[in-house]
């Protein structure tokens, strides 16, 4: 009986080898890197400087700090003390088309943001916060109580809270005579109630009423005047 001839093994192919990535490649991913982290440095330690207590570093860089922060990345609280609401603030607005020729009736803007938040089991946080620190820790903060600028900032603030108005009443205002392409006006109606003392949570508070009275929605908005007289209503 003749013994088992034994086949060689096939041979196994060495995988291709891939080409060295470019030397620019390797640059730009890099550099890229480098950008991101140092833009991440950047605003870790603007953010810190602007919720830690006052220092010199923050006082003597306030304005590009200011700059960055606002209105964006600007926080209601400070790193080592909250401070919590004590009043509850309703804000409407209603718009208008080029000399008041049609105007429609008040939004309430505080209620469309509640509604969405009720029976919301995560409720985000545009609802909760965008509008109410619009006008608190932006408008307030920076226009007296005749709403006149107080501030650099007070007319980025304003134009802020028009913004945020815009963005709730341009989907309802065609149903009420002023298609959004037309609305050339704003006003705003702020509501104010002290929440009431824990001693005593049932006692009545007063209402305050704000009127910020009618404006462009925006500095390049264009108007050509009323020539037949209409005013603001």
């Amino acid at each position: 009986m003749s013994e088992p001839i034994e086949e060689p093994a096939a041979s196994v192919p060495d995988p291709p080898r891939q080409a060295p990535r470019p030397w620019w490649s390797r640059a730009v991913l890099g550099v890229g890197v480098l950008g991101i982290s140092m833009l991440a440095l950047y605003h870790l330690t603007i953010t810190f400087l602007t919720n830690s207590p006052t220092n010199t570093v923050s006082t003597r860089f306030a304005t590009p700090i200011a700059k960055w922060v606002y209105p964006w990345f600007d926080q209601n609280w400070r790193l080592f003390a909250p401070n919590p609401m004590s009043q509850n603030f309703t804000i409407e607005a209603r718009v208008s088309t080029d000399c008041y020729s049609s105007v429609t009736p008040w939004y309430n803007l505080s209620q469309m943001d509640y509604d969405a938040i009720l029976h919301n089991p995560f409720p985000g946080h545009l609802e909760q916060n965008e509008l109410r620190r619009a006008w608190t820790d932006a408008y307030l903060t920076t226009h007296d109580n005749s709403d006149v600028g107080t501030s650099g900032r007070a007319e980025m603030t304003r134009q802020y809270l028009v913004n945020i108005a815009m963005q709730r009443i341009q989907p309802r205002s065609a149903k009420d005579g002023v298609p959004p392409d037309k609305i050339m006006n704003i006003e705003f109606r702020v509501t104010t109630t002290d929440i009431a003392p824990a001693e005593n949570p049932n006692q009545v508070q007063q209402p305050a009423v704000h009127i910020i009275p009618w404006r462009q929605i925006s500095p390049t908005a264009v108007s050509y005047g009323c020539p037949n007289g209409s005013v603001a209503p």
